[in-house]
């Protein structure tokens, strides 16, 4: 996957994560969205732009507000809320990556 349709992906996915209900559509999408973040450092620092880093990052707190509504909704069991909850972690973890990915352009 290239990285403006890596970044077009995952604007789709949590546009939809959005929107989603289903809890296991729910964490489909959102693994969807971990796992495009942890793909983006495989391409050349080069071909991303600071545009499509500032609009990650938007994307990436999007993602981290839909997860946080859906802990503080209260309909999932404690387990979920749990995996969840480690999920944003894993988000924020991979913005980090890619802020020190990004960073190492020459």
């Amino acid at each position: 996957m290239t990285t403006p349709s890596s970044l077009s992906a995952i604007d789709t996915a949590v546009q939809e994560l959005q929107l989603e209900q289903v809890r296991s559509a729910f964490t489909h999408k959102l693994g969807q969205i971990v796992g495009a973040l942890g793909a983006i450092p495989d391409a050349p620092p080069k071909a991303f732009t600071a545009e499509a880093l500032v609009r990650l990052r938007e994307l990436a707190e999007e993602t981290i507000e839909a997860v946080e509504r859906r802990i503080d909704s209260g309909g999932d069991d404690q387990t979920v809320r749990q995996k969840l909850a480690g999920t944003v972690y894993e988000v924020r973890k991979r913005m980090e990556v890619i802020e020190l990915w990004f960073g190492h352009r020459t």
